[in-house]
């Protein structure tokens, strides 16, 4: 009997990059880069998703962890209807927290705004019809994957 390796399940979809859109382009965004306060306001921050061909009609689900807090629900995507069919790549985008304090779904009190260094991870997985509404699965086996962590600097 042979120890064959099980084939592991590539991610639907990977987060690659952070980016603001600024004079006319996409910026990418690093702890290098500065966000004014203005632009925080005004200008989403666009993420890159490296989709995976062969599961080009499965439906996404996306998580954002923005400074290490519970996870936010982003929308979800749909191949051939959010997301042509065929693509490899896409930009979606999300907005940073309104607000100057707020509390996150654990009671923490946070400062999404404030000046200096903040992370954001996103987790993408393959939207099971069962469990819509429900809890959401990142799994590997169910194509899910976390991006690496990503910082960027607001500036004072």
């Amino acid at each position: 009997m042979g120890t064959e390796a099980l084939p592991v399940p590539q991610p639907i979809a990977r987060v690659t990059g952070l980016f603001i859109w600024r004079a006319g382009s996409l910026e990418s965004l690093t702890e290098k880069t500065m966000i004014r306060p203005e632009e925080i306001a005004w200008h989403p921050i666009f993420y890159k998703l490296e989709l995976h061909p062969a599961r080009g009609d499965e439906n996404l689900v996306i998580d954002l962890i923005y400074d290490g807090l519970s996870s936010i629900r982003l929308n979800d995507m749909r191949r051939g209807t959010n997301v042509p069919y065929g693509a490899l790549l896409w930009m979606d985008w999300f907005e940073i927290p309104p607000y100057d304090e707020m509390h996150d779904v654990d009671g923490r009190v946070v400062y999404p705004r404030a000046p200096g260094i903040h992370t954001v991870q996103i987790r993408t997985g393959r939207r099971k019809w069962a469990q819509m509404g429900r809890v959401r699965d990142f799994s590997p086996g169910n194509g899910g994957s976390t991006s690496p962590v990503f910082l960027f600097k607001i500036a004072e």
